[in-house]
Order: structure tokens, then sequence, then C-alpha cells
């Protein structure tokens, strides 16, 4: 699983890397984009559509699967805070069995429809016929790495409850003085 691991976490860590360039595009564009609207009274008439289709979902599918990963999502902290070690693998165990089917599903339209968004040249109308199969196509990238990760967990999870070793980390719990 080392292996597997060392893969998912080197394709999360280029993900999050690449979301974190967008993120600073989306603002240099946007500081742009006022300055010429303001300034000028030029603005940039890609602006939107650009951060809206391509920058801000490659931000967000592209960072999921490594914010999952550090535990950094929205947990239930204070549920968790009550579970003993025990009940917080169980609690990730039924966690990862709920929401893999979800997420694969996900992936799997979320790859149809960036095939036939492609195959079929699909482009939004407007100034610019901006194609719609990149912004599709960050969804099953994310999502299924996701799935991926989670598959692993989960896999990861029960060794820990079966042999009684840390073979993945448990999520952290923040207490109420702030420590984990």
């Amino acid at each position: 699983m080392n292996a597997i691991e060392r893969l998912i976490a080197g394709i999360e860590k280029l993900f999050d890397g690449v979301a974190a360039v967008l993120m600073l595009l989306i603002m240099v564009i946007v500081v742009a984009d006022v300055t010429m609207r303001y300034i000028f009274n030029r603005p940039l008439i890609w602006a939107y559509d650009m951060i809206g289709l391509y920058l801000m979902a490659g931000v967000f599918f592209l960072s999921i699967s490594g914010t999952y990963a550090l535990h950094k999502h929205i947990g239930l902290d204070i549920l968790l805070q009550r579970f003993s070690l025990r009940g917080r693998r169980l609690a990730e165990v039924l966690t990862c069995l709920v929401s893999l089917p979800m997420f694969f599903f996900i992936a799997q339209v979320g790859a149809e429809r960036a095939y036939v968004n492609f195959v079929s040249g699909d482009a939004m109308s407007g100034l610019i016929a901006w194609p719609t199969w990149i912004a599709s196509a960050l969804v099953p990238l994310g999502v299924g790495l996701l799935v991926l990760r989670m598959l692993l967990r989960l896999v990861g999870q029960i060794l820990s409850l079966v042999t009684g070793r840390d073979v993945v980390d448990i999520i952290p719990v923040i207490t109420t003085d702030g420590a984990e």
C-alpha cells in the first residue's frame, strides 16, 4: 500500500500546486480587471468567463483529494470528540462506505460529460467560444483522485481495526482547549 499511497500523494501534491497557481491567476486577473475597468474604463471581457468556467473549477476539483488526505474538510468534531480511537476509525469507515458510491458516480458522469463535450466540440456562446470539455474534465480528475484516496483510506482503516496497528492516520479531533 505504500507505493500506491506515494503515487496518490504525489498526484495530490501536483494537483495542489496547480490549484495554487490557478488561485494566483484568479487574483492577478481580478486585480487587472478592476484596474482596467475603473482606471481605463476597459474591463477584460474574458475575465469573468475564464475565472468562473476554468479557474474556480480547477481550484476546487484539483484540491479536493489533497484536502481530504490532510483531514481539512469540514467535520463533526463535536461528535468525534466523544468517540474512542476505534469509534473514530469506525466513523471513517462508515463515511467512506456511504460517500464512495456517490463520488464514484460523480466521477463517472463527469468523465462521460467531458468526453461528449470534447467529441462534439461543445463551446459556450459569447464573444469567446470557450470549450466546455476542459472544465468538465476537471471533475473526473479531481473526484476520481478523491475516490482513490477514499478507497485507500477505507482499506487502511479496516486494516487498522482488524490488526490494531495504525495503518493509516486517524481523524484528528480539536478539543475545547484548541489542542489536537
